[in-house]
């Protein structure tokens, strides 16, 4: 008995030894989750285009151009149409990458062509050549240009 109940105690030792490792294993912090603060991002490379100037969209579209988020249209905002993927939602902070330039844009329509398309300022701001299309009034426009291979860091 005296030899049964020495080896159930040492047994009842190494289980307790192991669950303490164990759990300290299972409390450390995921990859990007250190300090309570999410840092893991994710990204998205695509082509991002021209989306056209405020006087532009409200000719060819034949309205005010408030956009899809209802913040209105600006060419001093530094924003974007989304494409149609639901990762990115309206006013979200997004870190935008192209030709060696970065700047901080944030969602403020989405794209009726299921494209990236950004604003005057943020083309602007990644020097991305651009210009506008012609207009004389709903449905009577020609398509504007520029465009460039963008990264979207959030």
């Amino acid at each position: 008995m005296k030899a049964l109940t020495g080896i159930l105690g040492a047994a009842l030792i190494m289980a307790v030894t192991a669950c303490g490792e164990a759990g300290t294993e299972e409390s450390m912090p995921n990859p990007g989750e250190e300090k309570d603060t999410v840092t893991a991002q994710a990204s998205v490379t695509a082509t991002l285009y021209y989306e056209g100037a405020c006087w532009w969209l409200k000719c060819a579209n034949g309205n005010t151009a408030t956009g899809a988020c209802g913040y209105g249209c600006s060419d001093t905002r530094l924003g974007f149409a989304r494409d149609y993927s639901w990762r990115l939602s309206c006013g979200q902070a997004v870190k935008v990458a192209a030709n060696g330039r970065s700047a901080n844009a944030t969602v403020w329509d989405h794209s009726c062509c299921g494209r990236f398309e950004g604003t005057d300022a943020l083309l602007n701001a990644l020097a991305i050549g651009h210009g506008d299309g012609t207009c004389a009034g709903k449905g009577n426009f020609t398509y504007g240009y520029g465009q460039a291979t963008a990264t979207f860091t959030y």
